[in-house]
């Protein structure tokens, strides 16, 4: 049974998000390592892990920079045939070594279980998060083997949603929505690059938000424990309720940037270790 959903999979293979138009900035782009920087607790599991499984990997950005930066096998899957293609591409143009696979995450079978499993701003496009988490704990993960997820948060997303929620409602063109989007992030790749992410961010087709204190005891239930989060910036914590009443804050800060003209993404990443 697959909780894929058939419209995000049509949404994506129309235009692969975060690529820009010149093929030769995207391959800078991996060799930068750009993508690993965001995540300081996943380059320290890196640093000391040797398979790694990456779930609903798009373009292959980050994979690319795991294999390239550290001694470890990556396979890394999406159900989008487009963006495999593109990844393939790209991974033999750089001589990157990465298994890219077009697997649909509910019906994946792999051969191993892997010491580390990733999953960024993926699957919350499910109509089923919850159960894509367990079968990532439970099916893609060995024993004390590392969870890393990202997810849109409930409260910090909400400001952004209603902002151009209410932009729409006021008759706003998709060009003029872009150029909203477009000073409220300064991107300065290129243009096809932003588009890319409007669409993602602006335009999808179905997308779910939660919370810190959802996620960890969806993976609790699972047998896993949460190490770090980017709520309080990877620092180290005495309890997860102190995380979960900050959470909560996420929705205020939103509105804050978003008043000041800046972009707040409303994105949350976390650490778990299977028990």
């Amino acid at each position: 049974m697959t909780f894929a959903n058939d419209e995000v999979l049509k949404f994506y293979k129309s235009m692969p998000f975060n690529l820009a138009s010149d093929q030769i900035e995207n391959q800078k782009n991996i060799k930068s390592g750009v993508s690993l920087r965001n995540h300081p607790p996943l380059i320290e599991v890196l640093s000391k892990s040797s398979t790694v499984l990456e779930v609903g990997c798009g373009v292959g950005w980050l994979s690319m920079q795991m294999a390239d930066l550290f001694d470890v096998k990556v396979t890394s899957i999406d159900f989008n045939p487009v963006v495999i293609d593109k990844a393939k591409e790209t991974s033999r143009q750089l001589g990157i070594a990465v298994s890219f696979q077009e697997a649909d995450l509910f019906l994946f079978k792999p051969e191993e279980r892997f010491e580390v499993c990733i999953s960024l701003g993926a699957l919350h496009h499910t109509n089923n998060c919850h159960f894509a988490i367990r079968r990532c704990l439970e099916d893609f993960l060995v024993d004390k083997g590392y969870f890393y997820v990202g997810l849109y948060h409930l409260h910090g997303r909400k400001p952004f949603l209603e902002h151009f929620q209410e932009l729409t409602e006021q008759g706003f063109s998709e060009n003029q929505l872009l150029g909203e989007y477009s000073r409220l992030t300064n991107f300065k790749i290129d243009g096809h690059h932003t588009y890319s992410w409007f669409r993602d961010q602006v335009l999808h087709p179905h997308e779910t938000q939660h919370t810190l204190k959802e996620i960890t005891e969806v993976c609790a239930k699972s047998g896993a424990r949460l190490v770090k989060t980017s709520i309080n910036q990877f620092e180290d914590f005495e309890t997860e309720a102190e995380l979960f009443e900050r959470e909560v804050e996420y929705e205020q800060v939103s509105r804050r940037w978003l008043a000041e003209g800046k972009y707040f993404p409303g994105f949350f990443t976390a650490l778990y270790r299977k028990t």
